[in-house]
């Protein structure tokens, strides 16, 4: 039996301002960006997909049918502050109203620059408020952020060669 995929120290976000192809970014588009891995916390990347039946049962039909339609994501940031403004690269980046990709690898360290063939998601977004969290005791200050996914993703794409 093959061993499962980890998530541990696998998972590269990274906040890239221009992208030509969402379908074939370019590694050097990628590696432009800024990587946010590092700041997200353990649970703070989260992309969520729905998709909206389309009921097309017929007045003849004698069952409930339907089909599929469109899908909306969801994407929300939740990343720690930094103490040092040069430090606070999520907060400094994200800047509510700015629009940009977030792109997401899996599967690979996220020490491994972008490279050619690798699996990316692109998701064109439009950065939210920021939000920030209720303090707690024993842990980081925290702010969560809506990034609004105003066009079509590409889930599917790849790095262009």
């Amino acid at each position: 039996m093959a061993a499962d995929l980890l998530g541990d120290g696998n998972v590269k976000v990274s906040f890239v301002l221009t992208v030509a192809n969402i379908a074939a970014p370019t590694a050097t588009e990628l590696n432009g960006g800024t990587d946010l891995q590092e700041y997200i916390t353990k649970e703070g990347l989260e992309i969520s997909a729905e998709q909206t039946p389309v009921d097309n049962t017929a007045l003849a039909s004698v069952a409930e049918t339907e089909d599929a339609g469109t899908t909306k994501y969801e994407i929300t940031l939740t990343y720690k502050r930094k103490a040092l403004t040069a430090d606070d690269v999520a907060f400094t980046t994200l800047v509510p109203g700015t629009l940009g990709y977030l792109c997401v690898r899996r599967n690979k360290a996220h020490t491994t620059a972008w490279a050619a063939s690798d699996e990316v998601e692109v998701y064109p977004v439009r950065v939210g408020s920021y939000m920030r969290q209720p303090p707690a005791l024993n842990e980081p200050q925290t702010v969560q952020q809506r990034l609004f996914n105003h066009e079509a993703p590409d889930t599917e794409a790849s790095v262009a060669a």
